[in-house]
């Protein structure tokens, strides 16, 4: 049992580790950073990675089980379907129509929320953020803001950014956007 908790923990920690860096949001500073030693692959070797997987895992606290999972489910009409693994909860595969998804944990081990009603840049979770691509971006905030998901600004972006249950931050965008 600890042997797969370390290998899901080992997983999902290089899961997030792989994704692209945050961006860039002081101002002056251009969101597309290349690194000398990476700028230009090799002419022997092509880049080691091709892309960003369609799954993401992430940890929760048990006490948000369910409120996070009535966000996906009930809320944004996620599929949600619990797979049982052998862990003190099952782990939740919320699925979007792309057939991507996203994996909960629900551990003593996650991070704890930040208290309150509101939140805001300074307080709000740092640890890997989410990004969800909707058709009608506004019709989705305002399911969030009806559902009394707390939501933010981060300085230099013009995105509106939420806290789902349990701290984890993910802003919505259109399905056709592209930038930083």
């Amino acid at each position: 049992m600890v042997a797969q908790n370390t290998f899901i923990g080992l997983v999902a920690w290089l899961l997030i580790s792989s994704m692209a860096p945050p961006p860039a949001f002081a101002a002056g500073v251009s969101a597309e950073v290349q690194h000398p030693e990476s700028a230009t692959p090799s002419h022997t070797q092509g880049p080691v990675l091709t892309a960003l997987g369609p799954r993401v895992h992430m940890f929760v606290r048990p006490t948000y089980r369910e409120k996070f999972t009535q966000l996906f489910r009930d809320v944004l009409g996620c599929g949600t379907k619990e797979l049982n693994f052998g862990f003190s909860y099952p782990v939740l595969l919320v699925s979007f129509p792309d057939h991507s998804a996203f994996s909960v944990e629900f551990t003593d081990l996650a991070p704890e929320d930040v208290k309150g009603e509101t939140i805001d840049d300074a307080h709000a979770f740092r640890g890997a953020w989410i990004e969800f691509r909707a058709r009608d971006v506004s019709a989705v905030q305002e399911k969030l803001r009806a559902a009394g998901v707390r939501s933010f600004s981060h300085p230099g972006s013009k995105h509106v950014y939420f806290s789902a249950p349990g701290g984890k931050i993910f802003r919505v965008i259109d399905i056709n956007y592209q930038g930083p």
